[in-house]
């Protein structure tokens, strides 16, 4: 039978009401979701949320139950090469062989790939993605003898080698030091701009999601809770931002004019008490009103003679959000 692409050719991943049902009251699903070209989305969701079991129907290693799994507008099951051409994936903690290299382990990769016929290219594509990664002096070491976070970037390595269009990606900066971590936000973030590729990787590290990611899916209980850019589902989940100041101590009056501008829910300058007149942190509780008052709240500061160090958007909305939308599901259990 020829096989039939999908109309929306937009959706590069695309679940349409689809259930895994294991049996035994173990469910995931009805999962919909749909994943477009050029985005890089952060797939989050608390252990036995059902991500892995989302990532396993998406490479065709296992069946929905019901509904349609589709990757590159395939069914993975029944059209497994046309939906995984260009497709590459990442394991959280890759079972590699230890007695081989990295450069023996890339090249044994690329010898089941179309794209190296000639020994010449196969070697130099090895060799980039070895700089790439940063395991180029590493490149003859046995994987037996490398660190944990030098066995991660092996495995983002074998994903990349062959110039794959979508990258599929768990847990991909596990074991990473800060170093690491930020040259893959770089090497993610260039796939997706410069090479147009689509990455899918799930994760725990809410900073490097909302950092990198250009959405995010929450999964909860085999559900996806909500799908959107990081602001849309803090919005969505929150009804407040945060912005966190950095000022030498600020007067009762000074704080009293603060409060009271009409966005300001809050002010807690408690955060870090200040000794000696050194620098104080606080944090301001604005309602969820888009308007920017932050050049307000400087103007008032600054007039009142204070220092005012850094002002910015707290960075941790997401966390926040991610916590909240599960609290709201189990009826603030956790």
């Amino acid at each position: 039978m020829a096989a039939t692409i999908s109309t929306n050719s937009s959706a590069i991943i695309e679940f349409n009401q689809a259930i895994k049902d294991y049996g035994s009251n173990k469910k995931i699903g009805p999962v919909n979701l749909k994943i477009k070209k050029g985005e890089v989305v952060g797939f989050l969701g608390p252990n036995g949320s059902g991500k892995t079991t989302c990532i396993r129907l998406i490479l065709g290693l296992i069946k929905a139950t019901s509904g349609t799994v589709k990757i590159n507008g395939f069914n993975p099951i029944s059209n497994h090469v046309e939906a995984l051409r260009n497709v590459a994936y990442s394991p959280e903690l890759p079972n590699i062989q230890t007695f081989l290299s990295p450069r023996e382990f890339l090249n044994l990769i690329s010898h089941e790939l179309p794209y190296f016929n000639d020994n010449t290219i196969r070697q130099n594509e090895i060799n980039k993605i070895l700089e790439l990664v940063g395991l180029r002096e590493y490149s003859d070491v046995k994987v037996g003898k490398l660190s944990k976070g030098m066995v991660q970037r092996l495995s983002v390595a074998q994903a990349l080698i062959g110039s794959p269009k979508t990258l599929i990606l768990d847990e991909p900066m596990i074991g990473l030091d800060p170093a690491g971590t930020a040259h893959f936000r770089k090497v993610f973030r260039n796939f997706a701009s410069k090479d147009h590729g689509t990455v899918f990787m799930s994760s725990h590290v809410m900073s490097e999601v909302e950092s990198l990611c250009t959405s995010v899916a929450i999964i909860h209980r085999g559900t996806i809770l909500f799908q959107g850019t990081v602001a849309e589902v803090t919005k969505k989940v929150l009804n407040y931002s945060l912005i966190q100041l950095e000022t030498s101590p600020l007067t009762p009056k000074t704080i009293q004019k603060l409060t009271k501008i009409k966005e300001i829910i809050s002010i807690d300058p408690t955060l870090n008490k200040p000794k000696n007149n050194q620098k104080t942190t606080m944090e301001i509780t604005l309602n969820e009103k888009d308007v920017d008052i932050r050049p307000l709240i400087s103007d008032i500061i600054v007039k009142s003679g204070a220092k005012l160090y850094t002002i910015k958007q707290n960075e941790n909305m997401l966390e926040r959000a991610y916590i909240e939308a599960l609290k709201e599901k189990d009826g603030g259990q956790h």
